[in-house]
């Protein structure tokens, strides 16, 4: 099944008289179950693609389907939704919350979708448990490293069952043996869970564990790799 379709897709960004072509004509299909790098040098439209993928932004032309929704003219409600309940978002800068702990940081997605406390708190513990850090719950991200910190917020982006998870540049900030785990991470729950991943990166680590691998230039998807 395919979660993710993007038929001549352009995306520009109006700078007063300027314009900046950040997409321009792509085309991309992504099926369940995959682990998908989307590389190319800064300014490629890397951030711009993801932004569509996840119904965070609009195209300028072309289509953009995700879970077999068309988003064009979607309202901001059902957007919001969409993401709530299809899509897992992972930052390079964490995004948590700095006045919650961990665990709450990882139960407000399941709040927002108006789950119970104590379902919600119990969900995220169990995610909090499969990224090794069941003794963090009550921590706030001040008090934790940064790869602890992405942890939490792969946690967070796992919590609502996502069938897509987006990730851009995950590992950016990490060192390497941090970044490492979390590839290592991402990659069992893509293996074990099925869970399909879209991400950047720049970091060749990661680069080495995908199956398939994207490559933008100028806006433009340029090379395609599958890896058997």
């Amino acid at each position: 099944m395919a979660l993710i379709e993007l038929l001549n897709v352009e995306k520009i960004y109006r700078l007063g008289e300027t314009e900046v072509h950040a997409l321009r004509g792509v085309d991309l299909t992504v099926e369940e179950g995959e682990f998908v790098a989307i590389w190319g040098p800064s300014g490629s439209g890397k951030s711009s693609l993801l932004n569509l993928i996840g119904v965070i932004d609009e195209p300028t032309a072309g289509e953009v389907k995700v879970t077999g929704e068309d988003t064009r003219g979607m309202s901001s409600n059902r957007k919001a939704d969409l993401r709530n309940r299809n899509i897992g978002f992972i930052f390079q800068n964490f995004n948590l919350v700095p006045v919650l702990s961990a665990l709450e940081n990882v139960m407000l997605p399941l709040q927002i979708r108006g789950m119970p406390v104590q379902n919600a708190r119990r969900e995220a513990q169990r995610r909090l448990d499969e990224v090794q850090l069941s003794d963090f719950g009550l921590h706030r991200p001040d008090k934790m490293s940064g790869g602890q910190r992405q942890r939490v917020a792969i946690a967070r982006a796992l919590v609502t069952d996502p069938a897509i998870v987006i990730a851009d540049e995950p590992t950016a900030n990490l060192d390497s043996k941090t970044s490492h785990h979390i590839i290592e991470l991402m990659h069992d729950l893509n293996i074990r869970e099925g869970t399909t991943f879209v991400f950047s990166t720049h970091d060749p680590r990661l680069l080495d564990q995908v199956k398939r691998l994207v490559q933008l230039e100028d806006g433009r998807i340029c090379e395609e790799e599958v890896r058997t």
